[in-house]
């Protein structure tokens, strides 16, 4: 089990020396336990990467059958639990918009309602949630926007509709202040926090077609980053409107009139065999979804 647990742990990170560092060992036991394994079963399972490793055909396969025994472990244990407590570790990945909003009450609440799980935050992209379910690199992952779902889902994720984001365009203050309502400088630039987002995309679209500004995007990195470069009057972003205060200025930053507001969908994606833990945490999700979506749309 140990090599198993070293194995997977490998596969999930794509690195001997992140695993190595995640499992507390040395890096020469990590390299034992995979040579191990690949002997017993005599199949090569990882090829070696110039940074990193991969997982061969014969990998792949069997890294499928080491997340099936982990959650018959998972439900072991679950069964054998006397208290009847809900337990077990989740790691959760999000997209950077939903990971700086809603990550921390949902983290919060988990820790409140089931003392005994542990969730474990990942920042995610888009287009890469579904195989990061897969390979079971997250337990679970929560995800905003439409772009990523246009193909089948992989066999063995599942998916599920959770309340939705509403983002705001938000710049310095004295944009809402100053002159006709909507009045954008022409040096205006669009502030990316998710590449993949079609949040940014629209609101270029707007200030192209409605005030005549072929804004530039510049890749902000983070809601906070985008926050302070927004702040700064550098340029606008797209931000969860539950980030900037209502009916007033909120530090320098306030909600650019004008421009469109758009309505993102949220979903929580989840391999099939997942524990009982992960099924918890999914309804903590979808229930701080509802509660931010009172306040975000009332």
């Amino acid at each position: 089990m140990y090599q198993l647990r070293t194995f997977r742990e490998v596969a999930r990170l794509g690195s001997f020396t992140k695993a190595a560092r995640s499992l507390g060992y040395a890096q020469s036991s990590i390299s034992a336990h995979i040579r191990a394994l690949e002997a017993h079963i005599g199949f090569k399972l990882l090829q070696r990467m110039p940074h990193g490793v991969r997982l061969t055909a014969a990998g792949e396969i069997f890294q499928d059958h080491v997340l099936r025994i982990f959650h018959v472990m998972d439900e072991m244990a679950s069964a054998l639990n006397p208290t009847g407590e809900m337990e077990g570790r989740a790691t959760v990945g999000a997209s950077a918009l939903l990971l700086e909003t809603r990550m921390g009450p949902l983290v919060r609440e988990c820790r409140h309602r089931y003392p005994h799980v542990r969730v474990s935050p990942r920042q995610l992209t888009i287009a890469g949630t579904a195989d990061a379910v897969r390979t079971g690199a997250v337990d679970m992952a929560l995800i905003h926007g439409d772009n990523g779902f246009d193909e089948p889902l992989p066999i063995g994720v599942m998916i599920k509709d959770l309340p939705p984001l509403e983002v705001v365009p938000v710049g310095r203050a004295a944009l809402a202040r100053g002159g006709e309502p909507g009045a954008v400088p022409a040096a205006a630039r669009v502030l990316v926090v998710d590449p993949d987002c079609v949040s940014h995309q629209v609101l270029a679209t707007s200030l192209r077609e409605v005030h005549g500004i072929d804004a530039p995007m510049v890749e902000a990195g983070s809601v906070g980053g985008a926050r302070e470069l927004a702040r700064s009057g550098y340029g606008i972003a797209m931000l969860p409107a539950e980030a900037v205060c209502r009916g007033e200025e909120c530090h320098g930053l306030a909600v650019v009139p004008g421009l469109p507001r758009v309505r993102l969908g949220v979903r929580a994606l989840w391999a099939d065999r997942a524990m009982s833990a992960v099924a918890a945490v999914c309804g903590v999700a979808e229930r701080i979804g509802r509660e931010h979506q009172a306040v975000e749309f009332a």
